[in-house]
């Protein structure tokens, strides 16, 4: 499996090589996986054996050009494609072995590994990973250039798409495509019995293009916009070292590491394609920019450790520290040269830096035979080092520099969270556990609307096996989180200047209003239950059945997400007949729905939020509020069936179907001014089906067909008819709904050398 954060992955690893070393298992998570993917057995077949060396070789072909289906296998194309794979592996040379693969030779998502090493001693692991991720092939643009994008020399402009009288014929399609490849190093070595040393090395470039919006406005109200084919260009080196010391009662390890991106583009800038604003900024002059990701570092190291004082008692510690900082130049205020701009940046780059540190610790103890319990606390804090600078940026490069009270801040938003809890569980009869957990949460924030929210959380949980054949774990949970008084105006200050802050009434000196409060700052109450089935009623049956129900009350929210709920049930059985044949199958439902208010209100006048006897104006009158209720569900359902249909010959099936529909039900009170009506839904399905024969012809030869059938279709109502110039300030690339239904065929021979 392809890891996309690699940094992560490579601590989880750490901390798990840490408790092995002791002997100690970790207690299991309860996080919630669906049974139905653990049960299905895996699609392997007889050839793929320990062998020397396995060798693949064949071609695909893929009925029509997609980017559902192909998204990110590589098949995206309608071509033939190779089929070209192989395995190698040799602990035949002295106390040395070698192994390796390549796989995927014939698709741009091919990736390969060689290795090394000595069993106890070193290894020595070099590495490729190649990954393409494709997205819509319909889109169309007049634009041409990479990061300078151009109109063509016979634009026609005009105020609104719809005077674009040439827009037809400039038009031209392209490919979205971003590819990853990268190529790695890795190498471990135990320098003696107590201690070893591992590092990591990788560099990445990450190429193609995605789609950006753009717009050039005084007002970001009224922008004139276009979706823009963005192109990418970046960087990424990786490097880490570790140091593990274990002996019977302390395993500590250390690592330290280093990240740096680099962004090849520094500004992303078209010409403007409207005849708005004036001559300087309109059709041929104008031209909009948009600033790319800065270049930055990060350093860092992390301990780990666990110390075992008896076999009742022992301690386990995960601390890290790392500073992430960026000193890139900064771009001028405007990439239109024709714009006046009178007072310079304050400073040439950001110069700053953020500090990340966390601190883990557990202490595990088992006081009585049938009584076990943790003492835990988490802590997480982030820490910006900046000063804080006045920028008197060009809105949207819609004209000159504005003036001095339209200066704005970069802000600090410094963060704390520190998590002690206590779990206890106790043996009961009939193989059952009970078990209770209570955590308190303390969250602090600088420059937010709450400085410090709180929140109990109790856990009561009970795993009981009363049969052999049969077990089941139910847990429910309450979590009540309170927050400081809600300072809605603290954005506001943090971000403006003085001047237009004093020139502003104390009523309207709010970016959002003051009744709406950021659902996860906000007081909530949360109910969260699961409950698991494991049942084999024989040997050869095995069912699955996972229920979870989470419901969040936002209580004190009178404007915002005031309530949320999500169900989700699955349930799964396979069955082996005998050796020769097994099958699956499994279904899930999944429910979410979720309720908000907000208000229609202008500024000025109307903008005043605390007026209580009439007449109110907008941001005052409850009359102005609507209501949205959004719903989605999603259908799952599949089946899985391998058989050895006789001596030579392995069969494969597997099938999944998938439904989701969205709602979006907006409405008013019968006294509003206001007129809401519901959007359309949207549906999703997708029919997967994947058939493979295996005919061992030879006793190292085989003979592999494969077959799969993809069915994909949408109804998104934003995407329905709407061509480039539907829209009259926003220019699109007239992309539809996918609507897909692909054939893939390969045939492929599988030789092993003994």
């Amino acid at each position: 499996m392809k890891s996309m954060n690699r940094l992560p992955c490579q601590w989880s690893v750490a901390s798990s090589l840490v408790l092995a070393a002791c002997g100690v298992v970790a207690q299991e998570a309860d996080t919630y996986t669906p049974t139905a993917l653990q049960n299905r057995p895996p699609l392997k077949t007889a050839w793929q054996a320990e062998v020397p060396l396995m060798v693949q070789l064949g071609a695909g072909y893929t009925g029509d050009d997609n980017y559902m289906f192909g998204q990110y296998n590589g098949l995206n194309k309608d071509s033939a494609t190779v089929i070209g794979n192989l395995q190698w592996q040799d602990f035949n040379s002295g106390d040395n072995y070698w192994k390796g693969y390549v796989s995927n030779l014939g698709l741009d998502t091919r990736e390969g590994e060689l290795t090394v090493g000595r069993p106890g001693r070193f290894s020595i692991t070099a590495g490729y990973d190649s990954q393409l991720q494709v997205k819509s092939d319909e889109g169309r643009t007049p634009f041409t250039g990479g990061s300078r994008l151009k109109l063509p020399d016979d634009w026609v402009s005009g105020l609104t798409t719809a005077d674009w009288t040439n827009l037809n014929e400039s038009l031209h399609g392209f490919d979205q495509e971003l590819k990853r490849e990268r190529v790695y190093l890795k190498a471990d070595t135990r320098l003696n019995h107590n201690w070893t040393v591992d590092t990591n090395l990788s560099y990445e470039e990450k190429q193609g293009s995605n789609d950006v919006g753009g717009g050039i406005y005084i007002d970001a109200s009224s922008a004139d916009a276009v979706l823009l084919n963005h192109p990418v260009d970046y960087r990424t080196s990786d490097f880490d070292l570790g140091l593990t010391y274990s002996d019977s009662r302390l395993t500590l390890g250390g690592r330290v590491f280093y990240s740096e991106f680099d962004n090849q583009n520094d500004v992303l800038t078209w010409e403007n394609p409207y005849s708005s604003y004036g001559s300087d900024v309109s059709y041929p002059a104008g031209i909009g920019g948009l600033g790319e990701a800065p270049d930055n570092d990060q350093v860092g190291g992390r301990v780990t450790g666990q110390y075992v004082f008896s076999p009742t008692i022992r301690l386990q510690v995960d601390g890290s520290y790392a500073v992430a900082s960026q000193d890139q130049d900064f771009l001028d205020y405007s990439v239109n040269p024709a714009l006046i701009v009178d007072v310079p940046l304050p400073r040439n780059d950001y110069g700053g830096d953020v500090d990340s540190s966390t601190f883990n610790t557990k202490l595990l103890l088992n006081p009585m035979p049938k009584l076990s319990a943790e003492l835990y606390y988490k802590y997480r804090d982030r820490d910006y080092n900046a000063s804080r600078n006045g920028y008197q940026y060009i809105r949207g490069d819609g004209g000159n520099q504005p003036g001095t009270a339209t200066t704005v801040y970069n802000t600090n938003h410094d963060y704390t969270s520190e998590v002690p809890g206590v779990e206890v569980s106790y043996r009961l009869p009939l193989r059952s556990r009970l078990s209770f957990d209570y955590e308190y949460e303390k969250v602090t924030r600088e420059n937010a609307p709450v400085e410090h929210t709180e929140q109990d959380r109790y856990t009561l949980g009970y795993r009981i096996q009363p049969w052999s054949n049969f077990t089941s774990h139910l847990e429910v949970s309450y979590a009540d989180r309170a927050a400081d008084t809600y300072e809605w105006a603290q954005d506001y200050y943090a971000l403006l200047d003085t001047e237009l802050i004093n020139s502003t009434p104390d009523a309207q000196r709010y970016i959002n209003h003051p009744e709406l409060m950021k659902f996860y700052m906000a007081n909530r109450e949360q109910w969260n239950s699961k409950a698991d089935f494991s049942y084999l009623p024989t040997d050869q049956w095995n069912l699955n059945l996972n229920l979870q129900w989470i419901d969040n009350n936002y209580d004190a929210s009178n404007l915002g997400l005031t309530q949320d709920e999500w169900y989700r049930s699955h349930v799964s059985a396979s069955y082996v007949a005998s050796e020769a044949l097994s099958a699956s199958v499994y279904a899930g439902y999944d429910y979410y729905k979720a309720d908000q208010t907000s208000r229609a209100f202008r500024g000025g006048q109307e903008k005043d939020a605390f007026v209580v006897y009439p007449p109110l104006p907008q941001a005052s009158d409850p009359n102005q509020d609507w209501d949205g209720e959004l719903e989605d569900t999603s259908v799952t359902v599949g089946a899985n069936l391998q058989w050895q249909a006789a001596k030579d010959i392995e069969v494969s099936f597997d099938y999944s179907y998938v439904d989701t529909q969205s709602e979006q039900n907006l409405g008013s009170s019968a006294t509003s001014t206001l007129e809401a009506s519901d959007l359309p839904g949207v549906n999703t399905r997708l029919h997967h089906v994947q058939l493979s024969g295996v005919w061992q012809m030879q006793e190292n030869l085989f003979l592999q067909l494969d077959y799969q059938y993809y069915d994909y279709k949408s109804d998104d109502w934003a995407w329905n008819g709407v061509q480039p110039d539907t829209i009259g300030k926003v220019l699109t690339f007239g992309q539809g709904n996918p609507n897909e239904q692909i054939n893939y065929v390969g045939a492929s021979v599988i030789y092993h050398w003994e």
